[in-house]
């Protein structure tokens, strides 16, 4: 099984909000020497920790990961030495769907959002799978041959060690050369391009702030699909910034590639965020209360409701359990049914176009249908 966090009747801030969308508080795994042999091919670059991964996901074939039923969300804080890859890391395995982005975007920002940025942006873009990756770079270079000729022979050997670097490197040359390079998201493979879609059709929904930026790309051994940064919005209001002009906040992308090369038997949906910056200052959380509410969904629309409706609760207090990242209704009221609760907060179909929660005793069976409006309200008149 997991080994939950030591001591979680008190976290920090960061992790107590974390749990909200989901994420169970685990100790963060170390990095060994076996993990970086793993990933050496994928090179050193800030914010993208492949080392980090790999000791992830080899936490999880120790802890046997194949008797675990999917999805599982984990967040964790780094230790000191670590901190220069994030003070905090969220991740979400075994789920292929958009709503691991949206989950860990939508939680990301309400953990920033605690520790006093108040101005947050997304920046977004798609790589696609491997092949889709492999064709963007194989146009960039014939790009860089053509319209490169001019640059200083030590600009031609940092895009000789690695052509990505075009839009890592911030000198006068790359930048002229950016404004009119290929985009990766021009070469997507059809499933690349339907996935993509979903991730935006779900951010999109949610109301959340972003915008696509071609030039945030991956690591390109092991990043694939999605990435997104977080910034603060405030310091790029004019438009004339490059990605690289404030720092981030936090960063995220799809890194299922490693799976294989880790150790898993077959190919795993794995998505994370780092989250790099937050107050120094940590409150503590003690007493972590139990929820008393399950909140089930069923359908792309309800989950769309039910990630919005778990920020709203969040702002207001009240704890829930919810398997969001799970489809089948009946897996989950099967899971609902083994849990300490009082209530079950449906949202199914009808639910999410009416804008309202079916809130059932589990006891009595009663049942009333609320206004997603005055559900907090509604579910703080319970009592045991």
């Amino acid at each position: 099984m997991l080994r939950q966090k030591s001591g979680t009747n008190e976290l920090d801030q960061a992790l107590f909000t974390a749990t909200h969308f989901g994420f169970l508080p685990i100790r963060a795994p170390k990095i060994t020497e076996v993990d970086l042999e793993l990933v050496k091919h994928c090179g050193s670059y800030p914010h993208y920790d492949a080392a980090e991964k790999a000791s992830l996901i080899r936490h999880f074939i120790e802890e046997n990961l194949s008797s675990i039923s999917y999805p599982i969300s984990v967040a964790y804080k780094k230790p000191a030495s670590r901190k220069k890859f994030g003070s905090y890391s969220l991740h979400v395995i075994g789920s292929p769907s958009g709503i691991a982005e949206a989950t860990l975007i939508r939680a990301a920002l309400s953990i920033l959002s605690e520790g006093g940025y108040k101005n947050l942006r997304v920046d977004l873009n798609c790589v696609g799978d491997k092949e889709s990756l492999s064709a963007y770079e194989r146009e960039l270079i014939n790009f860089i041959r053509k319209f490169g000729t001019g640059l200083p022979e030590e600009a031609r050997i940092i895009l000789k060690s690695d052509i990505f670097n075009l839009f890592r490197v911030e000198t006068e040359e790359f930048k002229a050369l950016r404004e009119n390079a290929p985009q990766a998201m021009s070469f997507l493979s059809t499933p690349s391009r339907i996935y993509f879609k979903e991730v935006l059709e779900y951010i999109d929904a949610l109301g959340i702030n972003f915008r696509l930026t071609p030039e945030l790309i991956g690591e390109k051994n092991h990043v694939s699909h999605a990435i997104f940064s977080i910034r603060d919005a405030g310091d790029l209001n004019t438009g004339t910034e490059s990605v690289q002009a404030t720092p981030v906040l936090a960063l995220g992308y799809r890194y299922s590639r490693l799976s294989r090369a880790c150790g898993l038997r077959k190919d795993t949906p794995l998505a994370g965020v780092n989250i790099f910056s937050v107050t120094e200052n940590v409150e503590m959380v003690r007493n972590i209360p139990k929820p008393k509410f399950c909140l089930l969904q069923l359908g792309k629309d309800a989950k769309i409701k039910t990630l919005n409706l778990l920020e709203v609760l969040r702002v207001h207090r009240i704890t829930v359990h919810h398997f969001l990242s799970r489809d089948k209704f009946g897996a989950q009221l099967a899971n609902a049914e083994a849990l300490p609760v009082s209530h079950l907060i449906i949202i199914g179909q009808k639910e999410a176009l009416d804008n309202t929660a079916t809130v059932r005793n589990v006891i009595t069976r009663a049942q009333d249908t609320i206004s997603l409006l005055d559900l907090p309200r509604y579910l703080k008149t319970i009592r045991l």
